[in-house]
């Protein structure tokens, strides 16, 4: 789990002292008792919390297993797969065969990536490696920007422009 905050602890805490705190603090006006079960308040809690992994989770970031991704949405592994197969939510398959979907393309409330149905679309013209399309949305460029980010802030179709050259580029033998 401390792979997953970024925090450099100030107070001789570690991140799990110091997350269970905020926790402590940010409960403090709610009736637990009335959220439900707490070991489904906890798992569901868990649940939002996406995974921090191997080196490729360096460019891409945590991911959600399928799982925790069915858990934290409150949808069906089937409504994840329409969701794949639509290209409305992006899915990555590792080497070993396990389905893991990056947490960049979701809010801290659960939203998908604003128009990402029409970018994986656009990148999907010049490549079909859902892998390079991550690398792609979430690596900073220059500016340090990430073109998540920028779709997350409306741009688009600033964004679609871009997809279009690269796609096209890659697309070249």
């Amino acid at each position: 789990m401390a792979a997953l905050l970024e925090y450099a602890p100030s107070t001789g805490s570690t991140a799990e002292e110091e997350l269970l705190a905020r926790l402590q603090q940010r409960l403090a006006d709610i009736d637990i008792a009335s959220l439900g079960p707490l070991d489904a308040v906890a798992d569901k809690m868990i649940a939002s919390m996406p995974e921090a992994g191997a080196s490729w989770s360096q460019v891409i970031g945590p991911v959600y297993s399928s799982a925790g991704l069915q858990r934290w949405l409150g949808i069906t592994r089937q409504a994840i797969s329409q969701h794949v197969a639509s290209n409305r939510i992006l899915r990555l398959t590792t080497a070993d065969d396990v389905h893991v979907f990056p947490a960049f393309q979701f809010s801290a409330a659960g939203a998908r990536l604003p128009h990402l149905k029409d970018i994986l679309e656009i990148l999907a013209t010049g490549i079909p490696d859902p892998w390079t399309w991550a690398t792609w949305l979430n690596a900073p460029d220059a500016d340090r920007v990430t073109n998540a980010e920028r779709m997350r802030l409306g741009n688009w179709q600033f964004v679609a422009q871009l997809a279009l050259a690269d796609s096209g580029a890659w697309s070249q033998p």
